[in-house]
């Protein structure tokens, strides 16, 4: 399926993914549609639940907290305005959306190709964590995962992380409108002494007009840190791989390749659940 719609929720760090989000437009002929999640004020007296508070330090939270919404809020918009203004006729939309950040993004996120979102900074960034979950585990759609740092060239050369399971074949498949533009592909396996038989996989992608070569590297103690060092060997300025749940998101989120993935990898993550 062509990319021609991309989603952008944001909650701050809004420079990082709109530079990732405006160059895969390009790239793509697409639009972007930007949805700030602001931060609902209310929402700060989570900490105060069940103590007995004075009625003069709840109005002093509630207004620290809408200075800081409305703060974040205009940087956000500030730089959306900025980056638009360099788009070169890209389509864009932005609006704000307060209260109910799960549903704003999966709402959107459904109706949507591709989902840009932040690489969350730590484990205490829990609004960029909740971007990232929902959009993930809530859309149905792929999820591009930027470093914090930021990547305006992306797709020239992909690494796709592949095990043979259901989870890698959907990303292989949303990945396919990055695939036919790549200058090069290397499809990637981690394994514990038995190499990976990549013939059938490159097969598929010769017949989508993809000329791709299959990596085989060793597990070790630390699968994601593997495929990570060999998807850099490779030059790749994107990773594909399926992403992997358990009972709980929070349990996928904090372990294995996807963790690493979410948090510990410098390259842009095309995830897929």
């Amino acid at each position: 399926m062509p990319i021609k719609t991309i989603f952008l929720p944001l909650n701050d760090g809004a420079a990082v993914s709109l530079g990732a989000a405006l160059s895969l437009a390009k790239t793509f002929e697409a639009a972007v549609d930007v949805v700030h999640l602001r931060a609902d004020p209310t929402e700060s007296l989570g900490d105060f639940v069940g103590e007995s508070v004075s009625p003069q330090l709840v109005e002093e939270v509630l207004t620290q907290a809408e200075k800081r919404s409305k703060d974040i809020a205009g940087k956000t918009r500030k730089a959306y305005d900025a980056a638009k203004a360099k788009a070169d006729g890209i389509k864009t939309t932005y609006r704000e959306e307060q209260g109910n950040a799960d549903l704003a993004i999966e709402t959107q996120g459904r109706i949507s190709d591709l989902i840009i979102a932040r690489r969350p900074r730590n484990a205490r960034d829990a609004a960029t964590w909740v971007t990232a979950e929902v959009s993930l585990m809530g859309t149905g759609r792929p999820v591009l995962v930027v470093p914090s740092k930021g990547a305006t060239k992306i797709g020239s050369n992909v690494a796709i992380c592949w095990n043979g399971s259901i989870e890698a074949a959907k990303a292989l498949s949303v990945a396919m409108p990055f695939l036919v533009r790549a200058k090069t592909v290397t499809v990637i396996s981690a394994h514990d002494g038995k190499p990976v038989d990549h013939k059938g996989v490159l097969a598929y992608l010769a017949r989508q007009g993809v000329k791709a070569k299959g990596v085989n590297v060793k597990a070790g103690a630390n699968t994601a840190r593997a495929l990570g060092s060999a998807a850099k060997r490779a030059g790749a300025d994107l990773v594909v791989m399926g992403a992997y749940t358990h009972s709980r998101v929070r349990e996928m989120l904090f372990g294995g390749v996807t963790e690493h993935a979410l948090t510990g990898a410098t390259l842009p993550v095309l995830l897929v659940h």
